[in-house]
């Protein structure tokens, strides 16, 4: 008995199948979207859409901000009109949480009404694992009779200060004693951001094991999440090494608390693939331990983005070898008529 083992086996909303051999996965991420939000956000959107062709829309956290956040109608209203975008063309969608929006000690319960969109395929992880979108997407062969790639989605948190709290440690008294807690060689321009926690990387770890069983062999997979890894830095500080491709016009804020989740999947061997967002104005790649790590850019009007990086990553999957992934950026401008 595999712990967790029910929340593997939670069958999508709807159906992923691959169609004549191959899928197609979008990925955007910060849409920091509010109640009066810019209307080019649903207009990029459709057009990346419609262009690209997806099989599968992922949306990396930030998805809302500020007021739309204040309650759940307000919340409700901004989504059903993304859902209404993705509904038109019958595109599955699916997402999990930012700093921003992360749904832990929120005043309403943010999943719940995601869960209500007509198309979200979103999840509710288990309640003993920290955190809230944990949950894990299988792509079926066209048939459904064997899953051949599997989406993991896991919940990056939001503040570092509450994971101090929570461990007992303290709030620190000075930038100082902050510094020597987590010095700032290990994370990006704003230390507060938060870590996975050792619970979620075992969900992850034993689900993976649990496929494998399933299936008799290991099945290849993609992961996203939000706030990215810590091991991002090094595919930017070394290029050569890490195949490092793309531009990146921000640190990478990742949290100073490497969980072991990169660790984990070099040890499984079957997601080959990372995708973050969180760093708006970064859409580079590289590849570190045979795993690459990317980036999709944001989509943002009503938060600081780059008209030339806007958009979303596109991951190309083939049944013939669904393990070999090729992925490549869209630009909202090269579909906007």
């Amino acid at each position: 008995m595999f712990e967790y083992e029910s929340s593997y086996a939670i069958p999508n909303k709807l159906p992923l199948r691959f169609h004549d051999g191959r899928f197609r996965i979008l990925s955007i991420s910060d849409l920091h979207g509010i109640v009066r939000y810019d209307k080019r956000l649903t207009r990029d959107l459709a057009a990346l859409l419609d262009g690209v062709k997806p099989d599968l829309l992922l949306m990396l956290g930030d998805v809302a901000d500020h007021d739309a956040l204040e309650s759940a109608e307000n919340l409700r209203g901004y989504l059903a009109d993304l859902n209404a975008v993705m509904a038109q063309r019958n595109i599955p969608w699916a997402h999990t949480f930012g700093n921003h929006d992360c749904d832990e000690n929120k005043p309403f319960s943010q999943m719940a009404v995601y869960e209500e969109m007509s198309h979200c395929i979103s999840k509710r992880g288990p309640e003993e694992v920290s955190g809230v979108t944990n949950y894990v997407l299988p792509i079926t062969s066209e048939d459904g009779s064997e899953t051949l790639f599997n989406v993991w989605l896991l919940d990056s948190h939001d503040s570092l200060g509450d994971y101090m709290r929570l461990h007992r440690l303290g709030d620190p008294s000075s930038k100082w004693d902050y510094q020597c807690a987590y010095p700032s060689c290990l994370h990006g321009w704003a230390a507060g951001y938060d870590t996975l926690r050792f619970d979620q990387v075992m969900w992850y770890y034993n689900g993976s094991r649990w496929f494998e069983q399933q299936a008799g062999r290991k099945v290849p997979g993609l992961l996203g999440l939000h706030i990215p890894l810590p091991e991002y830095r090094v595919i930017y500080q070394n290029p050569a090494e890490c195949y490092y491709e793309g531009i990146m016009r921000e640190t990478v804020g990742n949290s100073p608390v490497n969980a072991g989740l990169l660790n984990a999947m070099v040890d499984r061997d079957d997601v080959k693939t990372v995708v973050a967002g969180h760093d708006h104005i970064n859409d580079c790649t590289g590849t570190f331990m045979g795993i690459k790590l990317t980036y999709d850019a944001g989509l943002s009007y009503d938060c600081y983005c780059h008209d030339d990086l806007r958009g979303g990553r596109v991951f190309d999957l083939s049944a013939e070898d669904p393990a070999k992934v090729t992925t490549w950026m869209a630009r909202a401008r090269d579909y906007v008529k």
